[in-house]
């Protein structure tokens, strides 16, 4: 016997069909969709009221090699250049650090550490402020948040998911992307985290000078002590031999062979601790003038706009499942009651061709 599907005519795609199928129940229905997509819509607005937009501040810095590790000489002239893989890759994973982020928490206003205790996450932020009503509404004590001011790891968590730092070893940069529920804390987090880079690179840069310098006081005190034991021991050597001090030549070769040794010994050690007295000198100066190798090329702004928006969203969302919590029971009762809509249900049931139509009676 044969089947429906086995009539070319019944495999092309009729419109008309599905129409009948799957449209006009819904049509006939169409004040449950109605009622249960403006149900929806009445969940989803207040979810959506109390959902915050997330606003981003973005700052790029140059990165450049410590002047301290570009010295050969101290009296070396030199050029700045663009920090390397090592440094750039040094300079993020320090501020990826639990230690950095500590230091940025000391400095960031109190504002700006209230927004961080709030989650990002829709369901974050419903539980936040919901809770606490259901708890009121229920008469139950609601416990005392803790000092948020306070520096604590789920405080350090948040922080790090609130910033993100990319380096670009080829351009020797490093982009800062800052992200705050309050627009104008958005650029304060930025910002804070730049000025915290900063002032530890700053002292990181002055920590290599000073290793120079007790490095130099310490060459240059025992050039010190050796040029006053050659002065000492060429002064001894004048006076037993009654040599004026003032007289640097002798008539006995002898004496003046001795003699040349003990000056050339002098000129050497007062030689060596002059060189190492003028770089002191010049250690010294470059620790008080000590240039910071980070450049601020793009400086952090407010946003003007919310750079994530999950409201519009909720509400999309509201609509759509309001509207299918109506339609799919809609269709599910017309499919298991067997409704006849169009001539394929006709064919499908009886398995008889179909000769002529009924028109409708008015």
């Amino acid at each position: 016997m044969p089947s429906y599907n086995d009539n070319p005519q019944n495999q092309q795609i009729d419109p008309q069909f599905y129409i009948a199928k799957y449209l006009m129940p819904i049509l006939q229905h169409k004040w449950i969709v109605i009622f249960t997509t403006f149900i929806g819509l009445s969940v989803a607005i207040p979810i959506s009221l109390q959902i915050m937009p997330e606003y981003s501040s973005i700052a790029t810095t140059q990165v450049e090699t410590p002047r301290a590790q570009m010295i050969s000489e101290v009296t070396e002239e030199i050029t700045l250049q663009t920090g390397d893989q090592a440094h750039i890759t040094a300079a993020v994973e320090r501020m990826h650090s639990s230690i950095f982020r500590t230091e940025v928490l000391k400095v960031i206003p109190k504002r700006l550490q209230d927004d961080l205790a709030i989650p990002l996450s829709v369901t974050g932020q419903l539980k936040e402020k919901l809770i606490p009503v259901i708890k009121k509404i229920l008469n139950k004590e609601v416990t005392p948040s803790s000092d948020k001011t306070a520096i604590t790891p789920q405080l350090l968590l948040a922080l790090s998911k609130r910033i993100d730092i990319r380096g670009d070893t080829r351009k020797g940069t490093v982009t800062i992307v800052g992200i705050s529920l309050d627009r104008e804390m958005a650029a304060v987090l930025v910002q804070s985290y730049i000025d915290v880079w900063v002032a530890m690179n700053m002292e990181a840069n002055k920590s290599l000078i000073r290793h120079e310098l007790e490095f130099t006081k310490t060459q240059k005190d025992e050039y010190y002590a050796q040029l006053k034991n050659s002065e000492n021991e060429l002064r001894l050597f004048k006076l037993k031999f009654e040599i004026p001090p003032a007289l640097t030549s002798v008539t006995d070769m002898e004496l003046q062979s001795q003699l040349d040794v003990l000056q050339n010994a002098v000129e050497s050690s007062s030689e060596r601790y002059k060189r190492l007295d003028d770089i002191f000198t010049e250690l010294s100066r470059k620790e008080k003038a000590v240039v910071n190798n980070i450049k601020l090329i793009n400086p952090p702004q407010m946003p003007l706009s919310p750079s994530k928006d999950m409201r519009i969203k909720i509400i999309l969302m509201g609509l759509f499942l309001g509207a299918a919590a109506g339609i799919a029971p809609i269709l599910a009762w017309d499919f298991f009651r067997g409704n006849i809509r169009h001539k394929k249900d006709v064919y499908s049931a009886v398995d008889i061709p179909i000769i002529g139509k009924l028109p409708s009676i008015k």
